[in-house]
């Protein structure tokens, strides 16, 4: 899907191409292993560049996806974006002792894993609708940013209220 044939490149020394795809990806694995659904055409801006001995690729990758608040739970639209680099190398083994795995440069290279996989980490930890979302109210459930609910308000915790009269 998000694959570039490099074959000349990878015959021209400082040479740098530039490319930009376009795909789609269904959707993306969340927590809890709840697919995130991707709502627009994922974009890919991808530099790549023959340094001599390895290829280095650099992509832009963005795209919308569909969530669900954690506070409100209403389903909202987020755009997403991230970068990869990646170093592909042009001669011989992979170096010896090296702590750093750098795979062969085929004549096409595939970067819809990186694509992917950058997308997933762009994803947000805790998604929120908006930064201000006050959620749901714990005992009836009503969305406190469509108002407030009329149910009473605790005031901390009852286990601290002998702490409490200590300051008074």
């Amino acid at each position: 899907m998000f694959t570039v044939s490099v074959a000349r490149l990878k015959k021209a020394p400082a040479e740098e191409r530039r490319y930009h795809l376009t795909g789609r990806i269904a959707a993306l694995p969340g927590a809890g292993g709840e697919p995130v659904p991707v709502v627009s055409p994922v974009e890919l801006e991808l530099g790549i560049t023959n340094a001599g001995d390895f290829l280095w690729a650099v992509g832009d990758v963005k795209a919308a996806v569909r969530l669900t608040c954690s506070r409100c739970i209403k389903e909202f639209l987020l755009q997403i974006e991230g970068r990869f680099e990646e170093k592909y190398r042009l001669h011989g083994d992979a170096p010896a002792g090296g702590n750093e795995e750098v795979a062969f440069a085929a004549d096409e290279l595939d970067f819809t894993g990186q694509v992917t996989e950058t997308l997933m980490l762009s994803l947000p930890m805790k998604p929120l609708c908006h930064e201000d979302c006050k959620g749901l109210c714990a005992v009836c459930g009503r969305d406190l940013n469509t108002g407030k609910c009329s149910c009473p308000q605790e005031v901390g915790d009852p286990r601290f209220a002998v702490l409490a009269r200590l300051k008074e």
